[in-house]
C-alpha cells in the first residue's frame, strides 16, 4: 500500500530565474490500460479506429489508435508536474500528431527551451514524443509556458 504523497509527490518548483535557453528535459511516459480507458470514460470518443481492432486494422493501422490526446495529458502532467512545475501556466499548445501511438506503447516526451520571454515570465519549448516501443516519433510540437512568481 502506498501513502498519497508516493503516489501523488509534489510538483517540481524550477521558477523562470533557474530556467536557462538550451535546457532539455526528458520524461518518459506509458498508454497503460486505465490511461486509455479513463480516457474513453471522461470524453466518450469511441470512434471505430479508437475502440475496434478490426476496424482499425481495416483502416491500415496495427491495431486501435490511441487518441492524440493522451499525448496532451502527458504534456499537462509534464508542465505542471516535471518542467517547469508547480508555478507553471500552460498557455499554448501546437502539437503534431506524425506517427500512430497503441495500448502499452513507452513513450519519452523531450522538452527543449528554445526561447525566453523577460517581459512576460514565458518559456517556449520544442516538444518531441518520441514512441520508444514503435521507434517513430509520435508527435512534435512547441509550447508556451508562464512562470509565475509563488511563495
Amino acid at each position: 500500500m502506498h501513502s498519497n504523497d508516493e503516489m501523488n509527490p509534489p510538483p517540481n518548483d524550477c521558477s523562470y530565474e533557474d530556467i536557462a535557453v538550451g535546457m532539455k528535459i526528458e520524461h518518459g511516459y506509458a498508454i497503460r490500460p486505465e490511461v486509455y480507458q479513463t480516457f474513453l470514460e471522461a470524453f466518450h470518443d469511441f470512434s471505430p479506429v479508437h475502440v475496434d481492432q478490426n476496424y482499425a486494422r481495416t483502416a491500415g493501422f496495427a491495431g486501435r489508435v490511441m487518441h492524440g490526446a493522451q499525448l496532451n495529458g502527458f504534456l499537462s502532467h509534464f508542465v505542471g508536474m516535471i518542467f517547469p512545475g508547480r508555478r507553471s501556466l500552460l498557455l499554448a499548445v501546437d502539437l503534431r500528431y506524425l506517427q500512430p501511438s497503441y495500448l502499452g506503447d513507452e513513450l519519452q516526451l523531450t522538452a527543449g527551451v528554445t526561447q525566453k520571454l523577460d517581459a512576460k515570465k514565458v518559456i517556449i519549448l520544442d516538444l518531441v514524443f518520441q514512441n520508444l516501443t514503435q521507434k517513430t516519433i509520435a508527435a512534435r510540437g512547441r509550447a508556451q509556458v508562464m512562470l509565475r512568481d509563488l511563495p
